[in-house]
This record gives structure tokens, sequence and C-alpha cells, in this order.
């Protein structure tokens, strides 16, 4: 029996088979959702489309790809391919993106996203809903076009990436959800009031709205090794201004931006042990496992889908994806 929490990870820290045995992994365990990020790992729906045949319950979704790489017509046909093909298993995750995988990777600037953000959740919904569909946005102008195969079976959820109150209010406003990271006590409340006001103004039920969030999740919290990668992982994140809000909100911003100014400046290690202990247990999955499950319980107990997002070890990448999602489990 399926459990409301999904897996993720990054496509490009696993070669495909390994990759498919780890959503076949999650399938078994019982967890309800495989999802898939992209940035510059393996192309996300190429992934979806192996995991669809390799695969029977576990649903499938884009944790996030970015709508400044795609039109909203090639996410509406992407999504419509992976939801044919999987049997209505799959649900869209987009966002902008990380700033240095779109500036420095892509070379496409990071510009209006809001306004794009609702142009793409309601060009994609009504492209997958209608028999002729037209449009005129600030960004895209669709005219009389329909997909080929005609409007989807059934619901697909769009969820945006969010973690400022800003997206998080366009997303109440037209998306199925939002997905978060570093879900604290006081993200998770500062989400559920934006949520409610934003919803109640553009006429929705805000339990219609669903707050996703990845889980940054240690596989051996009793490792040294283990929770300095985890540290390391939050330093990245802490180098992103994008997290500024949360670590600020939860009591740490000053603690973020001096990591980030370390970071910056290219002294990576030095960055990560700027990361304490304190941090860690406020922003992942690492502890004991009493505080480990009881986080988990309250996310769950506040109807919060959580995504566990194993953080491994170099050395151990392939073992510690897998061990996180085992540990996860029992915590659950």
């Amino acid at each position: 029996m399926a459990f409301p929490m999904g897996v993720m990870l990054h496509t490009g820290d696993l070669g495909m088979d390994a990759l498919l045995r780890y959503a076949q992994e999650a399938e078994t365990l019982g967890y309800d959702g495989f999802w898939v990020t992209e940035e510059s790992g393996k192309e996300a729906f190429t992934v979806l489309a192996l995991a669809a045949q390799a695969t029977r319950r576990i649903r499938l979704g884009t944790g996030i790809v970015s709508f400044y790489s795609r039109t909203p017509t090639l996410l509406a046909m992407a999504a419509s391919t992976i939801h044919r093909l999987s049997g209505g298993r799959f649900a869209l995750g987009i966002g902008t993106g990380g700033i240095g995988f779109m500036e420095r990777g892509h070379g496409i600037a990071i510009e209006r996203p809001l306004r794009r953000a609702r142009e793409t959740v309601e060009i994609v919904r009504g492209l997958l809903t209608s028999r002729r569909f037209s449009y005129e946005g600030t960004w895209f102008r669709v005219r009389d076009f329909h997909l080929r195969e005609g409007p989807i079976d059934g619901a697909l959820p769009i969820y945006l990436s969010a973690l400022n109150p800003r997206m998080v209010g366009v997303a109440a406003q037209v998306a199925d959800g939002f997905i978060a990271n570093w879900p604290t006590e006081e993200a998770l409340g500062e989400f559920q009031s934006i949520v409610k006001r934003e919803a109640v103004a553009a006429g929705r039920d805000p339990k219609d709205v669903k707050i996703l969030t990845l889980l940054m999740t240690c596989p051996e919290p009793r490792d040294e090794g283990a929770v300095n990668a985890m540290r390391r992982g939050l330093a990245f994140y802490c180098a992103s201004p994008h997290y500024h809000h949360i670590a600020e909100i939860s009591g740490y911003g000053r603690e973020a931006r001096e990591v980030k100014a370390v970071w910056d400046a290219g002294d990576f290690a030095r960055a990560s042990r700027m990361v304490t202990d304190a941090m860690v247990e406020k922003f992942s999955l690492t502890g004991s496992p009493e505080a480990c499950r009881r986080k988990l319980r309250s996310l769950l107990d506040a109807g919060v889908y959580p995504i566990i997002y194993p953080v491994p070890r170099r050395d151990l990448t392939v073992e510690d994806h897998f061990e996180a999602i085992r540990l996860a489990a029992t915590y659950a």
C-alpha cells in the first residue's frame, strides 16, 4: 500500500540502469511518487518514458523542469506523452530552474518569472484540456491551436516550484500546488497563510492547492562523512539567493548569507564547515530515528507531501540513494 510521499534524484547522479532500479525500489517500498529533476543531467521526459515502462503503480513527476528552456506548447506535448504512456500517472512540476543552470548553462536570463509561470500553467492546462485553444499573453500568443492527439483523459496536476511568497501566491491562484524545499515550521506556516489568502481571492478552495516539499535526506545520520555531505549540500543551496528568504524567516538568514560569501569566493570546503549542526537539523532529515520520525510525521499531519531527496557521499552515490529511501520509509 502506497504512503503519501515521493522520492527524487538528480538524473545525472546515476546511470540509467541504476536509476530505473531506484524507481522500482521506491515502488516496492510503497512510495507514491518518483520525481526527477533535470538541470545538467539526463533529459527528464526521456527518463520518465523509460520509468513508465519499468514501473506499474508509482506516480511519475518532473521536480522540476524549467519553463524558460521549453515553451508551454512543448511542455504540454511532453506532459501528454508521459500521461498517455504511463496510464495517467504523470504530474508536471515546472519552475524557473536554478540561476546558475539557466544563466550560465542555457544563457537565458530569468526575466519576469511570475508572469511567465502564470502564462505557462494556463497554456499547458488549456492545451491539455481543449480541442482548440487560443491565448493572448505577455510572453506567449497561442492562436486556435490543438494537440494532434486531442485532450487527455483524466486530470494531470501542474505544480510550480516556489520558495518565495510571490511565486507561492501565483501557484495558489492558478496551479494545483507547488514544490518547495527546506520545509521548516516557519516556512510552512507562511506558505499556508499565503495559500489561504490567494486561493480565496482567486475563488478557489485552499484545500485544492497541494504543498509538496523536497526533504533533503541523510542516508546514514550516524556517519560523519554522510553528515558532512549534507553540510556541503546545504551550503550549495545557501549560495543561491532564492533560499535566503526561507533561511531568514527560519532564523538563519545571517548564517546563509555568510556561507554564500565564502562559497562565492570558491572555498567550498570552508563554506560547508560553516553549516552548523543546528542548520543541518533545521533544513534536512538528519538526526536520530526519533527526531526524523517526528519531522516527517509533522509534515504528513499538516497535509504536506514530502519528497525524499537523498544527499549522497561522493564515493557511495548509488548506495546512498537506495539507503536514503529505505531509511526514510522506516520513518513514515
